[in-house]
């Protein structure tokens, strides 16, 4: 075991969301909350104070939080490295005000065509977030591209890894997890995944991939650290414990989140982590990502390897390529489009 301070902070600023996402179901709330400025505000300091790195502003989503551009200003003023994940809807005219705050920006992107991609989005925004990629390019955002690989759309992995290679641009693939008796991805599937690893520009984590093969989280033997790496809040300015998916307690915070996580509450939960039936099964991503820090194992190496394939692409490789005038600065649309077509002419 690593005894090291929690590495992120998963905010969840709100539950609100303009999308009906086939694998999520935080929209489905009846009441969704939205988190109080200056209540964050003051749990950023507190981050900052545990030593925590990394803060991800989620939610539902979090640009339609319309004090998102303050929080990650203030997330970066107490030395916070700042993430968020949108779906692009709002990204355009809130892009000005977000430029410069956010260290690592995802976009959504779930297939390589308009009608694939918003069947899976439960509304039409893949003009949107096309929109979105060409205006963040244009403020010198170098967003990544998260891709949630399901059953449904893994066919769209070839056409999204070219066309992100091609942009400059990270693609993320992501695992679409079982919370919920969501339909997972089979073994095949995964090694179908696995394929990518080596690809430039494509982030794998086959430690997720190892997780799903022994059965996800085994509360006999717990392979779970979300209460070691991650801190959770809700938008009610509440402690999630252990997460927020499999949420046993929501304790107030009362504006003292340092003394909330030195408590016996939380202790008990670290104790406890992963081992509790809910537990069994598990393969969260958001979670076990960071997670893998802190067990130096088979799953702690096979995450390292990925984020320094991860960093060297983004802060090596590709900036050399641009420099060299190597990457396509065409609209996002137009090229994927391109290569839709090449695509289908190579299979005719």
């Amino acid at each position: 075991m690593l005894r090291w301070p929690p590495i992120l902070l998963h905010y969840y600023i709100t539950e609100q969301c303009n999308c009906r996402c086939q694998f999520c179901d935080i929209w489905q709330l009846e009441a969704p909350g939205s988190a109080d400025a200056a209540e964050v505000m003051t749990n950023l300091d507190a981050a900052a104070r545990l030593g925590i790195k990394f803060v991800d502003l989620t939610g539902g989503e979090p640009l339609l939080h319309p004090d998102l551009p303050e929080m990650l200003a203030h997330a970066r003023k107490n030395g916070l490295r700042t993430t968020v994940t949108t779906n692009g809807v709002r990204y355009p005219e809130r892009a000005r005000e977000l430029a410069g705050k956010i260290d690592f920006l995802h976009f959504s992107v779930d297939a390589a065509t308009a009608e694939a991609h918003d069947t899976l989005r439960g509304r039409q925004t893949f003009d949107r977030v096309m929109t979105g990629l060409d205006v963040a390019r244009a403020l010198g955002e170098k967003p990544d591209i998260l891709f949630t690989a399901t059953p449904e759309n893994l066919h769209h992995l070839p056409l999204l890894a070219e066309w992100a290679h091609r942009l400059g641009l990270i693609l993320i693939v992501n695992p679409v997890f079982s919370h919920r008796h969501k339909r997972e991805l089979s073994r095949e599937q995964l090694c179908e995944l696995e394929r990518y690893k080596y690809q430039s520009g494509v982030y794998v984590n086959t430690a997720l991939h190892l997780l799903r093969r022994r059965g996800g989280n085994d509360p006999q033997h717990p392979r779970c650290r979300v209460v070691d790496g991650v801190v959770v809040i809700s938008p009610r300015n509440e402690l999630m414990l252990p997460c927020y998916h499999f949420c046993r307690e929501r304790i107030p915070i009362h504006a003292d989140l340092e003394t909330l996580w030195r408590s016996g509450k939380r202790r008990e939960a670290r104790k406890h982590q992963g081992s509790w039936e809910m537990c069994r099964g598990c393969t969260l991503n958001c979670y076990f990502d960071p997670g893998f820090m802190y067990r130096v194992d088979s799953f702690f190496f096979k995450s390292i390897w990925a984020k320094m394939k991860y960093s060297r692409d983004k802060y090596i490789r590709y900036p050399r390529a641009q420099k060299k005038g190597r990457l396509d600065t065409r609209p996002a649309r137009e090229i994927l489009e391109q290569i839709v077509l090449e695509h289908r002419h190579a299979v005719r």
